[in-house]
């Protein structure tokens, strides 16, 4: 069979000519291009030879990397000519710097095209196959493809570039012209994190079981919808029956009326009139632009290549991106096998900040806390009690940790049994939920927001 996907070895030339006679470009292409991308190995060496040169702190033009080759490479026999003669050439091609960009997103698609047909390569030429495994390993090498990209883009500029963008927000800002950021919901907690939610960062909320933290997704995602951003809430647990009645709860609860999620998703739990009520709601939440992928078993390149696709589709439709929704960390599935949990965990936090940074918006990630705070007198949780939490603490800007004492106060031996003032206690925090901010790159750390919160109703409100 001939080679699976021929590449344009023209436009990858083109891209190196580009970088060397204008090194200004390399930063803008730098993240879209890896040296295994080039078909052809003299190309990819090149590349690698200029990203060495770059990384070294000088400038990537023909003369520094001509040096950079050495004498001996550079006199080595490409079939009639070196590769310095090589590379004046490509150099005298007459690139047009202006094209990097669509050179280098070119030469990226035919790596990704290669990528794809050599996985694909054993069912066409017709070589022994089981289909389910088969299936399943291709859609892994597409996910992978897709979302390999994702962790590589980033961006360069000067300090002067910064700051003048930072004065332009600024300024914005003052004159009320700025992009107005999408509120989380709950405005004590936006005060705390910027004014809201900040794009490209990565929020960990963390808690142990039935603090809230789904409780707290939801309502987000649902705050965001509702002001017209898009939201994609991954739910690795529950089903989109189950978020959809939860939000159907919550925004019931708004209106003064009390249906609880799990009354809505219980047979036969509700009368005429309160379906009538329910219906109601889910017909007018149909409009916003919240979509919900559930199912687990999905790695974070599945999340980030779901995320990717979704996020363009709402871009062609005008729709601006409010957040990404991953409920939660500890239950995505590792691209491959390790020797230690963290590891794994340390992919998931690495891959959710790199898909922040890509789709420039907010991603919550919902985590687990181990049982470190059972044993404590005070249960409210910390850093520590994170399962896994060096990669969290290091890839987040944002560190909150939900504590909610009525969960404790139910679940005493005195509430138990009845005993009065057990129930006196409970009813003065049964509605009390403390969101505990321990890291906050855009505000003030060690913080806590106090908000009203009813877990029956999926409902979190401002005090």
């Amino acid at each position: 069979m001939a080679d699976v996907i021929p590449a344009d070895l023209d436009t990858e030339a083109g891209l190196i000519g580009c970088v060397l006679t204008s090194p200004g470009v390399f930063p803008l292409v730098q993240h879209l291009v890896a040296p295994e991308h080039f078909h052809e190995p003299l190309h990819t060496y090149l590349w690698e030879t200029i990203a060495a040169v770059s990384a070294a702190g000088d400038t990537p033009n023909y003369m520094k990397v001509r040096a950079a080759i050495g004498p001996t490479a550079a006199g080595r026999d490409l079939g009639g000519r070196t590769v310095v003669q090589y590379l004046t050439s490509i150099t005298a091609h007459g690139a047009v710097p202006a094209n990097a960009e669509e050179y280098a997103r070119t030469v990226q698609q035919y790596w990704q095209l290669r990528q794809l047909a050599a996985a694909t390569s054993d069912v066409r030429e017709g070589g022994p196959v089981i289909p389910g495994p088969t299936l399943e390993r291709i859609y892994a090498e597409v996910d992978k493809v897709r979302a390999s990209f994702v962790s590589r883009k980033s961006m360069s500029a000067t300090l002067a570039e910064a700051g003048e963008a930072l004065v332009a927000g600024i300024t914005a800002d003052l004159q009320g012209s700025s992009v107005k950021l999408a509120s989380s919901g709950i405005l004590s907690l936006d005060r705390e994190i910027g004014g809201g939610p900040q794009p490209a960062n990565l929020i960990t909320a963390a808690g142990r079981t039935s603090m809230g933290k789904s409780i707290l997704g939801t309502e987000i995602a649902l705050a965001m919808s509702d002001q017209n951003c898009a939201t994609l809430y991954h739910s690795l647990e529950m089903s989109r029956r189950q978020i959809a009645a939860r939000t159907a709860s919550s925004e019931l609860q708004r209106r003064g009326i009390r249906i609880s999620y799990e009354q809505i998703m219980r047979r036969g739990g509700l009368d005429y009139r309160q379906a009538e009520l329910v219906a109601g709601v889910v017909y007018e939440q149909r409009q916003q632009p919240m979509m919900i992928e559930d199912g687990g078993g999905r790695t974070i390149g599945d999340i980030a290549a779901s995320s990717d696709r979704l996020a363009n589709a709402y871009a062609r439709k005008g729709t601006p991106l409010g957040c990404v929704v991953i409920d939660h960390a500890h239950i995505v599935r590792p691209a491959r096998a390790y020797r230690r949990e963290d590891e794994g965990l340390k992919e998931v936090a690495d891959g959710a900040l790199a898909l922040a940074k890509h789709l420039d918006c907010p991603v919550f990630l919902l985590a687990q806390c181990n049982r470190g705070p059972e044993g404590r007198e005070d249960k409210r949780p910390g850093l520590a009690d994170i399962r896994g939490a060096g990669a969290f603490e290091e890839n987040s800007d944002t560190v909150i940790f939900l504590y909610r004492p009525g969960y404790y106060a139910e679940r005493t031996q005195a509430f138990r049994d009845g005993c009065p003032n057990a129930r006196d206690d409970f009813d003065r925090v049964r509605h009390d939920l403390e969101l505990i901010i321990d890291k906050n790159r855009a505000g003030r750390p060690n913080q806590t927001v106090r908000v009203w919160v009813d877990p029956a109703l999926n409902a979190i409100r401002d005090r």
